[in-house]
């Protein structure tokens, strides 16, 4: 794919594992991710000596990592399980919302002054009051706006139905959320300078020096006319 975005969907992080899950996110904000890329972690027996890239397991051989390109990521959303987090905090377990905390404000993610995108999911499982209380705990523990900072997105239904087929307020909040996320990225992103744009800028920066060089001489000239004036 030459044009167009990517997205990366990554596994979940354990909250009791959040070191080697900063240092697994850190090396995506570095290296950037491919197309087919695993990820591999220490404790994964069946993906030891693995280099990053495998295949599922529908797909056949893996494919070659030299085959697709790594991509930098221009924008990060940070999904989080708003049920788990509530149902912990009203138990006394800081934890979940802790280990959340802590992935939101990771260093290597700030690519810009844009707080990441926080999406909420399992909140329907909640009661209202459950849900709204849940979000605003979230919202200023991690020090974002309640009614902005955040997207709080249904489940599947229980005949199996996605929930914006149904319900317009979830499919608003998922178009929202994507919408930012594509100008986020936008702005974050450099474009790839072609052979003309080099010529281009090549011939734009000896313009200046030349008109530079004359304004320079018609001073000189002008300087001395003056001079010349004056004697006579």
């Amino acid at each position: 794919m030459r044009n167009g975005f990517c997205v990366y969907d990554t596994r979940g992080f354990d909250c009791n594992e959040m070191s080697e899950g900063h240092e697994e996110f850190s090396g995506w904000m570095v290296d950037g991710v491919r197309h087919n890329q695993a990820c591999c972690r220490r404790r994964d027996e069946k993906l030891s000596g693995c280099d990053g890239v495998m295949a599922a397991p529908s797909m056949g051989p893996a494919l070659s990592q030299t085959r697709f390109c790594k991509r930098r990521v221009n924008c990060v959303m940070v999904l989080a399980n708003l049920e788990e987090i509530y149902k912990a905090f009203n138990s006394g377990d800081l934890k979940p919302l802790e280990a959340t905390r802590d992935l939101f404000h990771c260093p290597s993610m700030r690519k810009s002054n844009e707080n990441p995108i926080l999406i909420l999911t399992h909140g329907d499982r909640l009661t209202t009051d459950e849900r709204i209380n849940g979000r605003l705990i979230i919202c200023e523990y991690l020090g974002v706006s309640e009614t902005t900072g955040a997207y709080d997105i249904q489940c599947l239904t229980e005949q199996g139905i996605l929930p914006e087929e149904s319900d317009p307020i979830t499919a608003f909040a998922i178009i929202e959320a994507l919408y930012r996320a594509l100008m986020q990225s936008d702005r974050t992103h450099l474009p790839k300078r072609k052979p003309i744009d080099w010529v281009m800028l090549c011939v734009s920066w000896f313009m200046c020096c030349l008109g530079s060089f004359f304004a320079m001489l018609a001073l000189l000239f002008s300087k001395l006319g003056r001079k010349n004036e004056l004697k006579m």
